[in-house]
């Protein structure tokens, strides 16, 4: 994926870190993902997501981890021992894969970062079969649903989106909806739940995925504020908002599936 807000050289490590084995299966559960499928975890990284997958479809079901990281894909062929998962390495706007051969393509976490999300559910949509499901999980509020905030960062947050425009959408979890109406999904179901949810001092083990999307950030900020002290004062009081226990901070997923028309 070109442009990739978070892209670093921890990205794959914060990735494996943010990933909870437990809730993944319980959504992939939930949405349908059953033994046999052939299934697709689009935007994959290091395949955290996949290896679940892999192990509910069981060995008369495969799944591919595809992602436009190589460097990525690498490290999660490193921790994964499975033979129904294989690694393929792509773009989401024109991906290498045949056409109507999945019974169920899994994506989440990624619309936020994408460009032209719509043309991204025109090939979710061709590689499915008559009668596949695509899930879409995405949400609404990441970094910036926070009371209070003091003042410092309450400016600064308009400054940041505005400079990430086009890499990073807020809302992307809102629109999930709409785009499976326009891209003529059937069937659609809608789930909202808390993803972010933060009353009071973030967990400890939260921790270093904030600090690390600061640090990957760092770039875009500099040139929101002008500089790197200011950048640096910013994301300083940030992190101090998170640990605050009077803060609240939260963040909507919504995970949204669809089926492909048979006709």
């Amino acid at each position: 994926m070109a442009n990739y807000l978070m892209e670093s050289s921890d990205e794959a490590q914060r990735l494996e870190g943010k990933t909870q084995a437990e809730e993944t299966r319980r959504q992939l559960a939930m949405v349908g993902l059953l033994p046999g499928m052939r299934a697709l975890d689009a935007g994959a990284g290091t395949g955290a997501v996949a290896r679940e997958m892999a192990a509910m479809v069981g060995a008369s079901g495969s799944v591919v981890a595809f992602d436009a990281s190589q460097e990525r894909l690498d490290a999660g062929k490193a921790l994964a021992h499975v033979a129904n998962l294989e690694f393929i390495c792509g773009d989401l706007y024109a991906p290498t894969l045949a056409e109507g051969t999945f019974d169920f393509i899994w994506c989440r976490f990624i619309f936020e970062y994408l460009a032209d999300a719509d043309a991204v559910m025109i090939q979710f949509r061709r590689l499915l079969k008559p009668g596949g499901k695509l899930v879409v999980g995405d949400l609404d509020g990441n970094t910036i649903f926070h009371y209070p905030m003091p003042p410092e960062v309450e400016e600064g947050l308009p400054k940041l989106m505005k400079a990430i425009e086009g890499r990073f959408d807020p809302y992307a979890g809102r629109k999930l909806f709409h785009r499976f109406r326009t891209a003529a999904f059937s069937e659609l179901r809608v789930r909202a739940m808390p993803y972010h949810f933060y009353p009071g001092t973030i967990p400890d083990r939260e921790i270093p995925n904030w600090e690390g999307k600061v640090r990957t950030m760092r770039g875009a900020g500099e040139k929101a504020f002008g500089s790197a002290e200011a950048w640096d004062r910013f994301a300083t009081q940030y992190l101090e908002m998170l640990r605050d226990p009077d803060s609240l901070t939260y963040s909507i997923l919504f995970l949204v599936e669809g089926t492909k028309p048979l006709a």
